[in-house]
């Protein structure tokens, strides 16, 4: 019985021993670590805004100048200053050809109109005059009107010309000193016309067709005429 005991004894120191010899294994749980999101807040870049470009022709009425000027308009109020004076070039529609009129008009006639062709500098007060100038005597009548009012007065264009219109027309050249003559011209009142190119001799700075204009009246025998234009 003591023997039994005994034994029953030991092994239990055995057992528990054994037990409490045996190394603790610790169990770790790691927990993710997600990083924190982070915000970006979008860099806008501002647009740079430029003012609208216009170009205007700037001039007065009666003047058949070329020469432009560029402002700057804003976007937001486009108004041009009021002491600006605008002419925009347009193309404007000729009138029917007017078949009355020109049905009253001679085709021939027995006078002569003769005179001098010239341009005067204003700069330095030279007289040009060129050869081989061609001049025009175009009949006074409405068609004629309207050109002269939207062309040489208004710096516009006109539509074709009706052909018609050719078998009215005169025309010559100049002389080397600026004389010209007309001969066989019906009476009656015409629009003298001729156009001079012209540059650095004129006062400008490139070349330039410089249109001269002038009404004259034919009468019988020789009329005197002198076409001439002060520039620039």
């Amino acid at each position: 019985m003591f023997k039994s005991s005994l034994k029953y004894t030991l092994f239990s120191l055995v057992v528990f021993g054994a037990v409490g010899c045996t190394p603790q294994r610790r169990i770790t749980i790691n927990t993710p670590v997600y990083p924190t999101p982070q915000t970006h807040t979008p860099v806008v870049t501002p647009v740079k805004r430029h003012p609208i470009k216009e170009e205007i022709l700037l001039g007065r009425h009666g003047n058949n100048s070329n020469l432009g000027s560029r402002v700057d308009v804003p976007k937001n109020n486009p108004i041009i200053n009021n002491n600006v004076q605008e002419h925009r070039r347009m193309l404007i529609t000729r009138i029917p050809f007017p078949v009355s009129e020109y049905r009253h008009l001679s085709k021939r006639g027995r006078n002569t109109v003769s005179g001098k062709i010239h341009i005067t500098n204003r700069l330095t007060g030279d007289d040009i005059k060129k050869s081989k100038v061609k001049l025009w005597l175009n009949p006074v009548t409405s068609y004629s009107n309207q050109w002269y009012n939207e062309v040489y007065l208004g710096g516009n264009k006109l539509t074709k010309t009706d052909r018609r219109l050719f078998n009215y027309l005169k025309f010559t050249y100049s002389s080397s000193d600026g004389s010209f003559n007309f001969f066989g011209i019906p009476s009656g009142e015409y629009y003298l016309t001729a156009t001079i190119q012209c540059s650095v001799e004129c006062g400008y700075r490139e070349n330039k067709s410089v249109l001269l204009v002038k009404k004259v009246y034919a009468g019988r025998g020789k009329t005197e005429v002198d076409l001439s234009k002060t520039v620039p």
